[in-house]
């Protein structure tokens, strides 16, 4: 296969974490607070990976379950922190995915007994890079693709589980290769996986995306009723309330994929998802067809993420009062930029 990653400083990223990788031989794996697809999907590529190579592994979850992703456990256990002991002892690796910000991991690091070893895989764009080993690729569509070039590197073979895990990591960070994040190479490592492991495409994206539960339409319909429109339009914003998910049946997990909803609507620029969790605590998701950088944004408000996809949580306050400022601070940044660009599109 092609290789994407010649420089010689991401070689050496690359090289370092994979010695790292090869030398475990018992590791835990860990990703951010509620989990996507490409979290756990590249948790359980690697569970998969390491597991047939002779290592023993620790699948970790700061907070949800599987959920709608549980097949690809594959009888792989995904083990929640708050059931394991204070500390972690007899692991000498901890594999940290999909984290930006080292604090979203800090419940699982502080867990760790002195002396494991971090590696830090990820492609946020923000992320500093933490961690006795980093390899961070803000190229990369996705962490799963950061997990294979480690992989290949340390010469761990995938297997047919380990390949439905990173094909659901590339394809929902992708979303199904709409985004901008789609690349050649990207591309390339999902035609790989179906050659060799032959994929049934149709069967996994009828788990992924055909497959909604009655409850869930009904968590959809509700969302669709909270849209708003400013600025003409180019900024849309939608909500997700705890009640819309305690009357539908629905989860976390429902709630953040409620996105493509406000996301979908002709001529917005920037796409704002509020997801009220408590009273007093708020998760927000922006979306940006490219106009604006919205991880500038998220940051301003303590989050992170990609110039085009980012988010943010607010602790602490009231929802309805950080709703206001970061809907005006997105309406501050879409005005100006578009007075210098015009609407171009920022690379």
């Amino acid at each position: 296969m092609h290789d994407t990653y010649k420089d010689e400083a991401t070689r050496a990223h690359i090289v370092a974490a994979a010695a790292v990788l090869r030398a475990s031989k018992r590791v835990v794996l860990g990703a951010h607070p509620l989990m996507d697809g490409d979290a756990l999907g590249s948790v359980f590529t690697l569970a998969h990976a390491l597991r047939a190579a002779g290592k023993d592994v620790l699948a970790l979850t700061q907070d949800v379950d599987a959920g709608k992703y549980a097949f690809m456990q594959a009888g792989e256990a995904l083990t929640s922190l708050d059931q394991l002991p204070a500390r972690l002892d007899g692991y000498d690796t901890a594999v940290i995915l999909d984290v930006g910000a080292q604090s979203r991991a800090r419940r699982l690091l502080e867990r760790l007994a002195p002396g494991t070893r971090v590696i830090n895989l990820d492609h946020h764009i923000d992320n500093p890079g933490f961690g006795d080993a980093s390899v961070v690729l803000p190229e990369a569509s996705s962490t799963g693709e950061v997990v294979y070039h480690v992989l290949k590197e340390a010469g761990v073979a995938l297997n047919s589980k380990a390949a439905v895990a990173l094909f659901v990591a590339i394809v929902t960070d992708t979303g199904r290769f709409n985004h901008s994040n789609s690349t050649p190479d990207s591309l390339r490592v999902v035609a790989s996986l179906i050659e060799e492991f032959d994929l049934k495409i149709s069967e996994l994206t009828q788990k992924l995306y055909r497959s909604k539960s009655l409850g869930r339409i009904k968590l959809e319909a509700m969302v669709a009723e909270t849209i708003e429109a400013r600025l003409d339009g180019k900024i849309i914003a939608a909500r997700v309330t705890a009640e819309m998910l305690q009357k539908t049946g629905c989860d976390v997990m429902d709630a953040a994929e409620t996105v493509t909803i406000p996301k979908s609507i002709e001529g917005g620029m920037v796409c704002v998802m509020f997801h009220e969790m408590e009273p007093l605590l708020l998760k927000c998701s922006l979306r940006s067809e490219g106009q604006v950088r919205v991880n500038e944004i998220a940051a301003k408000f303590g989050g992170g993420g990609h110039m085009r996809a980012a988010g943010l949580q607010v602790v602490g306050r009231p929802v309805a009062e950080v709703e206001r400022e970061i809907l005006a601070e997105c309406e501050r940044v879409l005005t100006a930029t578009l007075a210098k660009t015009g609407g171009a599109i920022i690379c």
